[in-house]
């Protein structure tokens, strides 16, 4: 493809998959593409890719501005569209918006903005203020406060912030049968994030039929692109890191409950509004907001709706292209939705024939595209390499804790 070289380029923080969808996305656009991301990041092999930066491996999270600043010049893209890929990344870009800004362009919003999503606490209290419906949550902060609690099980325990408990347990959540497993878990994450951090919350069963996201780009917190999906399978199946299968439906009440969320603190950027479907009381109950791109942003993309580049565009104060939105469009991550299909199979919530029936009409893959093939073949073995060297790091941690 031949790049538009007199505009600004983007610069991807992380190179997953999610990273990867994002850069074909612009590239069509002819938007040259950097990612700052690890060796055996699946975006780096993409022929959407102009130029990739190592992320230095003992790079900690708030060393990243000044690491940004430094490379801005020596690497070329000095004025260029930031777009962070993780929830901590999106911390540090917002605290850190008057150093950057002046080096880059900003997707992201300032701090005072930023911090009402990324602190699940500040989400539910400021839910609870605009009148959006949510799980039964508390926050203890004490495990005498905990004991106290009149509770319905099972319950689920999770993190304030997400990042800090999947930095250590690769788990997004835990759930508790009964107030001996809720003591001995809510002691276990005290020791890890803190008790303050600890949320204790209604467990809603069936994620396969239950979950629900309105995403796109808002702007003061009115949707300028948007659509609403179910998200039908994750991995893991009751506490899923990531979608692994999900389909455009049209649910009008999503948007309107996302807006009337973002519109309370003025909103402008990139966000998936997460909702649970409570069939009890017969409403849906928000979950969490990502205030970045998401992992299956992709199918936005497939379904008529430019997303990265409408958040680039306007970025720059650009007028984007809006396209319609193409109903029943769905959006596989095959590597883990074949880990998914086996646990619905095997819970017996999902037969042979409806997982055949779910992969009718229109489809979208995560890596998997004719044109841009590499990142497809080499991803199952970028992926065990991960995980070997997941497993060494680990191991030496251990032993340099015994030792010491």
């Amino acid at each position: 493809m031949n790049h538009t070289y007199d505009s600004p380029g983007v610069v991807i923080l992380g190179g997953g998959f999610a990273g990867l969808e994002a850069a074909r996305n612009l590239d069509k656009y002819g938007v040259k593409v950097c990612i700052l991301g690890s060796a055996t990041d699946v975006a780096r092999f993409s022929r959407s890719v102009d130029r990739f930066i190592k992320w230095p491996k003992e790079l900690k999270d708030d060393e990243l501005p000044n690491f940004l600043v430094a490379i801005a010049e020596d690497s070329g893209i000095r004025g260029w569209v930031i777009f962070p890929l993780s929830d901590e990344h999106v911390r540090v870009v917002a605290q850190y918006s008057l150093l950057l800004a002046e080096h880059f362009v900003l997707t992201t919003p300032p701090w005072e903005t930023v911090r009402f999503l990324y602190d699940k606490r500040l989400t539910y209290t400021l839910a609870q203020k605009v009148g959006v419906s949510m799980p039964y949550s508390h926050v203890s902060g004490s495990g005498d406060q905990l004991a106290s609690l009149e509770l319905d099980f099972p319950v689920v325990l999770k993190p304030a912030i997400s990042d800090r408990l999947m930095r250590i347990t690769n788990r997004k959540a835990f759930r508790a049968d009964n107030r001996q497993e809720l003591q001995s878990l809510y002691e276990r994450m005290s020791q890890m994030i803190g008790p303050s951090e600890v949320i204790v919350q209604d467990f809603l069963p069936e994620p396969s039929k239950n979950l629900f996201s309105f995403a796109g780009y808002f702007k003061k917190g009115e949707t300028l692109a948007g659509l609403s999906v179910k998200r039908m399978r994750q991995l893991p199946r009751d506490f899923g890191r990531s979608s692994s299968f999900v389909e455009v439906v049209e649910i009008p009440e999503l948007r309107e409950l996302a807006g009337q969320l973002l519109r309370a603190i003025h909103y402008t950027g990139l966000a998936e509004v997460e909702f649970m479907w409570n069939s009890k009381h017969a409403r849906f109950e928000l979950l969490e907001v990502n205030a970045r791109l998401w992992a299956w942003h992709g199918l936005a993309v497939a379904s008529g709706l430019d997303l990265p580049y409408v958040a680039f565009a306007d970025a720059l104060g650009q007028n984007p292209p809006i396209g319609a939105v193409r109903q029943g469009v769905k959006w596989i991550r095959l590597v883990t939705d074949v880990r998914a299909v086996a646990q619905e199979i095997y819970s017996g919530n999902l037969s042979l024939r409806q997982y055949l029936n779910s992969l009718h009409g229109t489809r979208a893959f995560s890596v998997f595209s004719s044109r841009d093939l590499v990142p497809f073949f080499l991803e199952p073995f970028l992926l065990i390499v991960n995980r070997l060297t997941g497993m060494i790091s680990g191991r030496a941690k251990k032993r340099t804790l015994i030792e010491n």
